[in-house]
């Protein structure tokens, strides 16, 4: 992860230690369906830091007015960007490193989307942002106008429903689909269905494409070259099998892995922490542990 400060894990003891939790509004965009997968707001008022396990997902957040940001931080972000931030606005993805946020009251705008809609919604091959944020401004797209009425206006489905608009508008101007992704369905379902866990091959048979053009191609708009993105949705699948009664030995047959040991490293690599940590600390969901 870098130089960042080494992360300790909270875990549970006979002592009960309130955890902060989240509790997000959700929405999900139909007019954007496979491109933005979910708009959600979370207000905090609880000080917590957290580490948010790699998704390969684009996200663009805006931070609303009460949001008191500490940390926020991927980890490909230089040392300056590790401190309390000043931007209203970051464009992220976390491919393949975990995300560090820390905050004394978080209040914000995130949009979920496909690592392709960096790309076709704001003009950045999604290479661009892996393991690390970038400020929208710094591309040329003014985010004050946005940012000024989503803090005016008073309910969260109102808030939704205007970035919803921002984002089809900004979609529509963008430069069209990616050829990468309609080649064939059958390719749409491969790379779509996370339960699957793509080879380099399998791409190559599909697609026609060379191995050089492919990964070209995927770096563009998935952040990663093909078999990068495979060993994501690996490392993914085995978030989910943590999460059920099952031994590590288990988890690492089931999500691919040759062996227990090379499972640990990866995951180790991916997340910052040894699957043993991950289990044991409180957690929201697969994505996101509350840290000390």
């Amino acid at each position: 992860m870098g130089p960042e400060r080494e992360i300790t894990v909270v875990t549970m003891s006979a002592v009960t230690v309130e955890q902060p939790v989240f509790h997000p509004k959700a929405h999900i965009p139909s007019s954007l369906a496979g491109m933005v997968d979910v708009i959600a707001q979370l207000d905090q008022r609880v000080p917590a830091r957290r580490l948010i396990m790699p998704m390969g997902k684009v996200e663009l957040a805006l931070f609303l007015e009460g949001s008191d940001i500490t940390e926020f931080y991927m980890g490909f972000d230089g040392l300056s960007n590790r401190g309390p931030r000043k931007e209203f606005s970051l464009l992220f993805s976390v491919a393949n490193r975990p995300q560090v946020v820390a905050a004394k009251r978080i209040n914000i705008m995130l949009a979920l989307m496909s690592p392709a809609a960096a790309m076709l919604i704001f003009g950045v091959p999604a290479s661009e942002l892996t393991n690390k944020s970038i400020s929208p401004e710094s591309l040329g797209i003014d985010m004050a106008p946005l940012q000024d009425e989503l803090n005016a206006l008073p309910t969260f489905s109102a808030r939704a429903r205007v970035l919803e608009q921002w984002l089809r508008r900004r979609l529509a101007a963008g430069p069209g689909n990616p050829g990468l992704f309609h080649v064939s369905k059958s390719l749409v379902a491969l790379f779509g269905d996370d339960r699957l866990i793509p080879d380099s091959q399998q791409v190559m048979d599909l697609t026609g494409y060379s191995r050089s053009h492919a990964d070209r191609l995927a770096k563009q708009w998935l952040g990663l070259t093909v078999e990068q993105y495979s060993a994501l949705q690996a490392y993914r699948r085995a978030l989910r099998l943590l999460n059920e009664p099952l031994s590590l030995a288990e988890v690492a047959v089931r999500a691919g892995y040759f062996d227990q040991a090379h499972f640990t490293r990866t995951f180790t690599r991916y997340s910052g922490i040894t699957p043993g940590e991950y289990r044991r600390a409180p957690q929201t969901g697969i994505d996101t542990l509350h840290v000390d």
